[in-house]
């Protein structure tokens, strides 16, 4: 192809070369892979907005500059007066956090193709709209039906949204029918006052039943929900009647705009009478780790999620121990990987730490003479341990377990009969009985809150380990024991001392039985020993707190 072009006044013609075709292969090249860059990023992008469920992402990312908001005053970039009356203005008021129960993967509790995750939905929607109507501020502690949101993430977004009140929504499933409302244990004034309001509204605006306004869990007052038993602001849980209940369906669907009127009105009643949140007593708001010295003392309540349906769970009998196959840390295998494996329970097969620490723990099924030298070898070395008593023992020696208690050792819950063949032998209502009827004994007798339980000689099922969840306890299981209890045949002292030496690992969770001379005779000489090496004897109290 020629052309003609001016080149220093003078006019010539040239001939413009043709590309060559790798020169255009190359172009082409770039050309698709900037576009193709372009299209990732785009997608990347949608991917993260859709999966941190923002909804802002991609608005933010595609926003024109145009579209920012210009100031006024080109000087100066501080807020103006009106600036901050106006943002005074939209934080000040009365905000609530509602909690519809389950969603997305926890569908909750079901009959008939009817779905609590579904009905809990419909109805925080409709308290949102009564709500916002009024001037309400609401935050969701989940924005859809399809997403899962833990319990942990519920309260942690409750906690940060810094509302006035927490209101988780929840169905019911089972041998009954009718609405109940449940506050936690430690539940204050204002607490109460919302909680009553409440229930009282729901109940005006018609239910089958009235079942009343209940302390704890389903299973006592030892525990709470975990969602109300760990946010910072009053709450409440409510039960709107049985999902197997076709009148409280009924009910459900027919009321479900009275009924979000009447928790809205509630609300507002409530807040007439005290105010915001953060202008409550400290004794209502503060819930605090309960410190080591004090856990000594009166022990501790767990507040863990409430496991449903533990009968659709496995009841097979579970025997444990340990094993000799250990890591490069010498932590047992069998260990790890049943911590592992039943890591969604509240239970310890070994405590899961790179740091050189013991956690150490004795089994009482019954008084030998051992524990007074015990006890004060521990007082000696300033160790404090975990005793596990059984109800025979208690009765048998009630002076050593105050003991036990004044010189600051955590006391654990080791069965109310130590059945022979392990909980799961038992119905769920006896293993339940196992747990409380100690439980209540200690409280009653000792205003000691037990929080530790030992299943009787290690043997468990998935059962077992959600019906100590529900009780607010959790299990410790061990990392090390060996044959130690037989009180006729006991094992060579020195060889003893060398086993216990030789399994030392990270997070270490020792079993020794109270009745052994063996482990009376050796167990200073074992406590030197162990902190030679570099070792910690820790307090189990520790491991509790710092476990979500």
């Amino acid at each position: 192809m020629k052309y003609i072009r001016e080149n220093n006044g003078r006019s010539e013609i040239v001939e413009k070369r043709r590309h060559s075709r790798a020169y255009v292969i190359q172009a082409v090249v770039k050309w698709s892979f900037c576009i193709g860059v372009l299209l990732l990023t785009l997608l990347v992008c949608g991917f993260l907005d859709k999966k941190l469920n923002d909804g802002k992402l991609m608005e933010k990312l595609t926003k024109s500059e145009n579209e920012k908001p210009v100031s006024l005053d080109t000087e100066s970039s501080e807020p103006t007066e009106a600036d901050t009356q106006a943002e005074t203005e939209e934080k000040a008021g009365l905000s609530v956090c509602i909690d519809p129960g389950h969603g997305g993967m926890d569908p909750g509790c079901d009959h008939n193709g009817r779905v609590e995750s579904e009905d809990n939905w419909k109805l925080a929607l409709e308290v949102k709209k009564e709500m916002e109507e009024v001037g309400i501020k609401v935050v969701m502690t989940r924005e859809d039906n399809n997403t899962k949101v833990f319990l942990k993430d519920r309260v942690e977004i409750a906690n940060a949204s810094d509302a006035d009140y927490f209101i988780s929504l929840h169905r019911n499933k089972g041998d009954g029918y009718g609405v109940e409302t449940w506050k936690t244990g430690s539940a204050g004034e204002a607490t109460d006052t919302l909680t009553e309001n409440i229930h009282n509204g729901i109940v005006a605006a018609g239910v089958q039943r009235d079942r009343g306004v209940k302390t704890g869990t389903e299973t006592g007052e030892g525990s709470d929900y975990y969602v109300i038993g760990n946010t910072k602001m009053p709450a409440c849980l409510i039960e709107f009647g049985f999902i197997n209940s076709e009148e409280d369906n009924r009910l459900f669907d027919e009321k479900l705009s009275a009924y979000a009127k009447a928790i809205t009105k509630a609300v507002q009643d409530t807040y007439a009478q005290f105010g915001e949140t953060k202008s409550l007593p400290t004794d209502e708001l503060d819930k605090k780790d309960v410190s080591a010295e004090d856990a000594g003392k009166n022990g501790i309540r767990l507040s863990y999620p409430a496991i449903d349906n533990v009968s659709a769970l496995s009841g097979d009998t579970l025997d444990w121990g340990q094993g000799t196959n250990v890591d490069e840390q010498n932590r047992p295998t069998g260990s790890l990987s049943y911590q592992e494996k039943f890591k969604d329970y509240t239970a310890d097969f070994i405590i899961p730490t790179n740091e050189k620490k013991i956690y150490l723990t004795l089994d009482e099924g019954y008084e030998y003479g051992c524990t007074p030298d015990i006890l004060s070898t521990l007082k000696e070395k300033g160790v404090k341990a975990v005793f596990f008593v059984t109800q025979p023992y208690i009765n048998s020696s009630p002076e050593l377990v105050k003991q036990m208690i004044d010189d600051g050792h955590i006391l654990g819950n080791h069965s109310l009969t130590h059945p022979a063949a392990g909980l799961p032998s038992q119905s769920l209502e006896e293993q339940e009985k196992e747990v409380m009827d100690v439980h209540n004994f200690i409280k009653e007798n000792y205003n000691y809150d037990m929080y530790l339980f030992r299943f009787p000689a290690g043997k468990f099922s998935e059962q077992s380990l959600a019906v100590l969840n529900n009780c607010g306890y959790r299990g410790v299981f061990w990392s090390f024991a060996y044959l130690d209890y037989d009180v006729e045949n006991q094992p060579d002292e020195a060889e003893s001392l060398q086993k216990m030496l030789d399994r030392l690992h990270p997070g270490a969770i020792y079993l020794l039985h109270a009745e052994s001379w063996t482990n009376t005779h050796v167990l200073g000489t074992f406590i030197d020993k162990a902190r030679e090496a570099g070792y910690e004897f820790a307090d189990y109290s520790e491991v509790v707190q710092q476990t979500p």
